[in-house]
């Protein structure tokens, strides 16, 4: 009986520590990954590259982005600018339901995750960190509609690279210069939809476990 007790309590924990340090890497996976892949194609620089002898430049640029850079490298240079916060929002109206939707999708799978992380410290219990996980999974299905309606406009030229420009010169030659032909979610997003799948089956195994550990009740002879 001790041993079983003691069995149980060590499946308990493991069952635990898994739980909380998935839990705890979505919000790092969130942040540290790179999130967005984009290429910038330049028809211009194709030639240019040719004209040197260079057939194997395409003219694409590809780069991905983490949030921890783009609060790093890239927030600061839209305070640098007086009108760069107008701007840009006139500039990105057309996505802006869509970007509201990600953000809210988005902050919601960090806060489930965060729930999940005290829920396994604290709680054995296993159902409630079932449905958490489920709802982190449906938060990363909304994450990746809302981004697909962000990418479109910057992929069909509605939004174009010289949106982002001030100069009237500049804005009307870069979209014959260059245009996005690639945009899509990378890493980080695929890190934290892996990682709530991995909750919920760990967190179900163990729940189907524990219902087949209950021992069943004799009926007694009338």
């Amino acid at each position: 009986m001790a041993k079983a007790k003691q069995n149980k309590g060590s499946k308990d924990i493991l069952y635990r520590l898994v739980m909380a340090v998935m839990a705890v890497c979505v919000p790092l996976a969130a942040y540290f990954c790179d999130y967005v892949y984009y290429v910038v194609q330049s028809d211009v620089f194709k030639f240019l590259a040719q004209l040197q002898g260079n057939d194997s430049d395409t003219g694409e640029t590809y780069d991905s982005v983490s949030i921890h850079r783009f609060v790093q490298d890239y927030l600061p240079l839209f305070g640098e600018s007086t009108d760069g916060a107008g701007g840009m929002s006139e500039v990105l109206a057309p996505v802006k339901p869509a970007m509201i939707s990600l953000a809210v999708f988005f902050v919601l799978a960090i806060v489930l995750a965060v729930v999940i992380f005290f829920f396994s410290c604290f709680s054995k219990k296993k159902v409630v960190p079932i449905c958490l996980s489920a709802g982190g999974i449906l938060s990363m299905i909304g994450v990746y509609i809302s981004f697909h309606y962000i990418a479109v406009p910057f992929l069909d030229g509605t939004i174009n690279l010289g949106s982002f420009s001030s100069n009237s010169i500049l804005s009307a030659i870069l979209p014959y210069l260059a245009s996005v032909s690639q945009l899509r979610l990378t890493t980080g997003y695929f890190l934290m939809l892996f990682l709530f799948l991995g909750m919920a089956l760990w967190a179900s195994a163990n729940k189907l476990i524990e219902i087949g550990d209950k021992p069943k009740s004799v009926k007694k002879n009338a």
